[in-house]
């Protein structure tokens, strides 16, 4: 009974900050989004003020409230200050960033200063989920460039949720935070595994760059003779004009396209493969062959280069076994 009440808590909470602070492609902290409040150490400091202000008051001693009332003020200011260090903060996405499962996905953000005033912006603390947070200082420039970390638990798209603002300068009495959500996120690719061979499948064309002396297409010239050797590789014209024994080579070009195939990984589970999958691509991204991919659900033709891995890899992270499994069956 207990968790279903704080669900319920967490999720009107949850509905709250969506309706006061969207999700937007920039950000820009106002009034509205920036809540303030007393940090313990704030409370321990008006506790104080009320017991200065309760001697001053039943001795009548105007030294204890005049400090008091001077101790009141420095609570007032340092709320302002507070405030102010959040105001007018903008906040945007750079770049889609990506990672594998069980690394940390980067998130790259602009933050800058939204005032045509100059202002000083110190010890702001940035933070998202359970990450350690950044501290942004902006004292000489006007904006600057940080990177949130994720762990990545699953392949896909992964977005980093609410990010928490806070700060508590100058005096640490106050806190002020907010909580804003961006629209940004990262692909996750699946964990590379290591497999001893790749699951290639069959090339569709017989050409490429691997030449293979097993094949009888074209003449290469001429090499000295072998004892043993087939007397129909022997070159008699040469041999007849007196330029001794030679043999005939004759090499044929094998094709150098691969195409990596999930059917050719069975007995292992849709993650599995995917891991396979997603090393070879690696892999191949090293080289200059041309390769590709087949799945249940697309084929993505060969290519080479590090925008036909990025691609490569964005299908193994985004593969859904539903559509896998619809496509299986219509052509079954």
């Amino acid at each position: 009974m207990v968790t279903k009440r704080a669900s319920r808590i967490r999720d009107g909470i949850q509905r709250w900050l969506s309706r006061r602070s969207p999700k937007a492609r920039v950000v820009v902290l106002r009034h509205r989004s920036i809540y303030v409040l007393p940090t313990r150490y704030g409370l321990s400091f008006m506790a104080l003020l009320v017991a200065m202000w309760l001697l001053g008051t039943n001795y009548e001693n105007n030294l204890i409230l005049a400090i008091s009332f001077l101790l009141l003020s420095v609570l007032i200011v340092s709320t302002l200050y507070t405030y102010r260090n959040l105001a007018g903060l903008e906040f945007q996405p750079l770049a889609t960033g990506s990672g594998f499962v069980g690394n940390h996905a980067q998130f790259p953000l602009r933050v800058s200063a939204a005032q045509s005033k100059p202002r000083i912006y110190e010890n702001i603390h940035i933070s998202v989920k359970e990450e350690l947070p950044v501290v942004l200082d902006l004292v000489s420039e006007r904006e600057q460039q940080i990177s949130l970390t994720v762990l990545a638990h699953r392949r896909g798209w992964l977005e980093p949720g609410r990010l928490l603002i806070e700060t508590s300068f100058p005096f640490g009495l106050m806190r002020a935070w907010s909580w804003i959500e961006l629209e940004t996120g990262a692909i996750i690719y699946p964990a590379p595994i290591a497999s001893d061979l790749p699951p290639l499948a069959q090339a569709n064309e017989n050409y490429g760059e691997l030449i293979s002396r097993d094949n009888v297409e074209d003449f290469d010239g001429l090499m000295p003779y072998r004892p043993g050797a087939n007397l129909s590789q022997v070159a008699w014209k040469q041999y007849a004009r007196g330029a001794g024994l030679h043999l005939k080579e004759y090499v044929g070009y094998q094709s150098q396209d691969i195409w990596l195939d999930w059917h050719l990984l069975p007995g292992l589970d849709t993650e599995a493969r995917l891991s396979r999958l997603c090393f070879w691509v690696l892999q191949l991204g090293k080289t200059t062959d041309l390769y590709g991919l087949r799945l249940p659900n697309q084929t993505l033709e060969l290519g080479s280069g590090k925008q036909h891995q990025e691609r490569l890899l964005k299908a193994l992270a985004l593969y859904d076994d539903r559509l896998g499994a619809a496509r299986s069956i219509e052509h079954g």
